[in-house]
């Protein structure tokens, strides 16, 4: 019952999060006096595959592709089954490229509050209010380690990340290293078979209500209201990034998808992208439309 407490308490965190300053900055290209190297491994790529062996239609994905640069998209870096299978840059940027977190700073705080409160044993202790500065304190309780150094060892260096920059707790990497984190966000914790965050612990962080729109309330939102069209998945998560900046995730299909936005316009229609990336893969189950509850266990 105690656990159980806690994660309460963390849902109410998170919702506090939503509206912390510490969100507010988005500059993409990573020069700062201030910023914090976060320590990774060798950096090796993600496992690449051709997309027709990962279920895809060639040419429905390709016009997928054609609809994010009609859009005028930074990036468009497509996933599945932990495969890489679009790797797409335009105009000032390209894979060295570190792109501010925005709403994924959040999720990986919240990412190292899990490990972090994992090393006191079976019962957590009770989380903070949510502030920041609260929960890199409990990690530092807990762990003896600042924000980017406990971030670097049992984060960043398990992904296989390169560096990146952590200002407060504000973090900016390279687009194919958020794919990392989606990955984890996927599979429970887990990267390429290793278990990196407590299993459950992503699973606690889901909102509750399906189908609407909650910011804050978890590590994911619904799609807003305004979207012409619901998700063709209909377990469909997304994070917000600056502006235009999405980082879809699809559970079901064991599909990640990530734009990042060049010009600084926000995105109008949460949906069109990610559905047409969904509809071109050849082996998508029809939508049964069952409860989210069934799709993802304990949730």
């Amino acid at each position: 019952m105690r656990r159980r407490s806690a994660w309460a308490t963390l849902a109410v965190g998170v919702a506090i999060l939503a509206a912390a300053g510490a969100w507010h900055r988005h500059t993409m290209h990573a020069t700062d006096r201030d910023a914090v190297l976060i320590a990774g491994g060798d950096a090796g790529g993600l496992p690449r595959a051709d997309p027709g062996p990962e279920g895809f239609d060639a040419r429905a994905l390709h016009a997928a592709v054609e609809m994010a640069r009609a859009q005028q998209a930074g990036a468009l870096l497509i996933t599945r089954h932990g495969h890489l299978v679009v790797e797409s840059y335009g105009g000032s940027l390209d894979a060295d490229t570190l792109i501010d977190g925005g709403e994924f700073s959040r999720t990986l705080l919240m990412l190292a509050v899990g490990v972090a409160l994992a090393k006191d044993g079976p019962l957590a202790p009770a989380v903070p209010s949510g502030d920041p500065a609260q929960l890199t304190a409990l990690i530092f309780k807990a762990s003896g380690r600042r924000y980017p150094q406990f971030l670097s060892r049992n984060l960043w260096q398990p992904l296989n990340a390169a560096p990146a920059q952590c200002s407060g707790v504000g973090v900016r990497a390279r687009p194919a290293d958020w794919l990392r984190v989606a990955e984890l966000l996927l599979h429970d914790g887990r990267f390429e078979g290793t278990q990196v965050v407590p299993r459950g612990w992503v699973q606690q962080l889901r909102p509750t209500a399906k189908g609407v729109e909650q910011p804050g309330s978890g590590i994911y939102s619904r799609p807003v209201s305004t979207s012409a069209e619901g998700y063709a998945s209909d377990d469909t998560f997304f994070l917000r990034g600056p502006a235009g900046t999405r980082l879809w995730l699809v559970p079901r299909l064991d599909l990640s998808i990530l734009l990042v936005s060049s010009s600084g316009a926000s995105l109008t229609d949460e949906t069109r992208l990610p559905n047409a990336v969904v509809r071109a893969l050849r082996d998508r189950p029809a939508s049964t439309g069952v409860e989210l509850r069934d799709l993802v266990p304990n949730h």
